[in-house]
C-alpha cells in the first residue's frame, strides 16, 4: 500500500490554514478521518501496516478468540500488588500507569514483532506481520516466517522518517512538556519548511460555522472539532505499533490522549483482564474510533474502526529474525 501522508497533510494545511486566523474546513476534518479509517482497513495484499493502527495484546490472551498467542517477552507489567489498574485517582483514570511505564525497565531485544490479527467490515479475516525496528526500520510479511527474507534482503517499507518522529513525540511527551509534546506529535507528517505552518490549536477547541456554512456542510449545531486533535489522535497510534515494545512510547501517548477532552475514557475488563477503552468523539475522527489497552501494561489489545484489529506483540532481535530463529 503507497503512503501519501505528507503529501495530503501538506495539501490540508495550504488549504486549511490562513495567514493567522485559523477557519475551520470541516471537509477536510471529517476527510481526514475517512482517509485515516479507509488507510487503516487497507489491511490485506500489501505492506504499510505501520501505519495501520493496530491493538497489541499484553498477555498470551487471544481477544477475538481464534488461535493461540505467543507469550510476550520482557514487556512491562507492574507486580500484582501494585499495579496501577485498581482506582483512577482526580489527575485521569491512567495517571497511575502513565507513572509505572515512565520507571520501567526497557526491555529485551531491538524489534518488535506484531501479529495483525484483522477483522474488516465484510466480515473477511486477514493476519499479517509486522517488524518494527527500535532503528525506525520496518519489515512486513505475509507470514511469520517470511519476515526472515525479507530481513536478510534488506527489503524495508516506507515513511521511515514520519515513523521516528511520532516515537520521539510520544517518548517527548511521557515526561516532557505536553505542549510540546503535542505539537511535535501533529507536525510529525508534515514536510519541511511547509508553505504555511499549520495552527496547533488546545485540546478540544471547537469552531461554530455561520449558519449557511452549516447549511452546506451540512453539521448540525454547526460546531467542528480541529486538526491537531484528529493529526494528534492517529499520529499516536502510528507510534503505539512501530514504539509498541518502549513503556515511554505508551506512556507518552496516554498522556497526550488524557488531555483531550474529546477522547473518552473508561475502565473495564476484557476476557478476564483490566483494560482502559479509549473512544474518540466523532468530531475528532468523523466516527467514532475505540482503542483499548492492557490497564497494567499500556499495550493495545484492539482497535475498532469499521472493522477489527486484535495484536499480539513480542520482542525480539533483528539478528535472530534475519536467522529464522524467532
Amino acid at each position: 500500500m503507497s503512503h501519501d501522508t505528507e503529501q495530503r497533510l501538506s495539501a490540508a494545511m495550504r488549504n486549511a490554514a490562513g495567514d493567522r486566523a485559523y477557519t475551520p474546513n470541516v471537509d477536510l476534518i471529517e476527510g481526514r478521518g475517512r482517509q485515516i479509517q479507509r488507510r487503516r482497513r487497507a489491511w490485506g495484499a500489501t505492506g504499510g501496516g505501520a501505519f495501520a493502527l493496530a491493538a497489541v495484546a499484553a498477555l498470551a490472551v487471544t481477544v477475538n478468540g481464534g488461535g493461540a498467542q505467543a507469550p510476550a517477552r520482557d514487556l512491562a507489567r507492574p507486580a500484582a500488588t501494585s499495579g496501577p489498574a485498581d482506582a483512577a485517582t482526580a489527575e485521569g483514570p491512567t495517571v497511575q500507569l502513565v507513572s509505572y511505564l515512565t520507571n520501567a525497565p526497557q526491555p529485551d531485544g531491538d524489534a518488535t514483532l506484531l501479529l495483525r490479527s484483522q477483522v474488516q467490515k465484510d466480515g473477511r479475516k486477514i493476519d499479517v506481520w509486522d517488524l518494527h525496528a527500535d532503528n525506525g526500520d520496518y519489515y512486513f510479511a505475509k507470514t511469520r516466517g517470511a519476515l526472515t527474507g525479507q530481513v536478510a534482503g534488506g527489503k524495508l517499507r516506507g515513511e521511515e522518517d514520519g515513523r521516528r518522529k511520532v516515537v520521539a513525540a510520544a517518548k517527548a511527551a511521557a515526561t516532557g512538556d505536553l505542549t510540546e509534546g503535542r505539537r511535535l506529535m501533529a507536525m510529525a507528517y508534515v514536510p519541511a519548511n511547509p508553505e504555511v505552518e499549520p495552527t496547533i490549536e488546545a485540546p478540544g477547541v471547537r469552531h461554530t460555522l455561520s449558519a449557511e456554512a452549516a447549511r452546506i456542510k451540512r453539521v448540525p449545531g454547526g460546531v467542528v472539532g480541529n486538526l491537531t486533535d484528529n493529526w494528534v489522535w492517529n499520529n499516536s497510534m502510528d507510534a503505539l505499533i512501530t514504539g509498541a515494545g518502549d513503556p515511554m512510547v505508551r506512556a507518552g501517548v496516554l498522556r497526550l490522549l488524557g488531555q483531550m477532552p474529546d477522547v473518552a475514557i473508561k475502565k473495564s475488563s476484557l476476557q478476564g483482564q483490566a483494560v482502559f477503552t479509549l473512544t474518540t468523539d466523532k468530531i475528532i475522527t468523523g466516527a467514532p474510533e475505540t482503542l483499548t489497552i492492557n490497564a497494567e501494561t499500556g499495550l493495545p489489545i484492539k482497535f475498532v474502526s469499521g472493522g477489527t484489529i486484535d495484536y499480539t506483540v513480542e520482542r525480539v532481535t533483528i539478528d535472530d529474525v534475519r536467522q529464522g530463529d524467532f
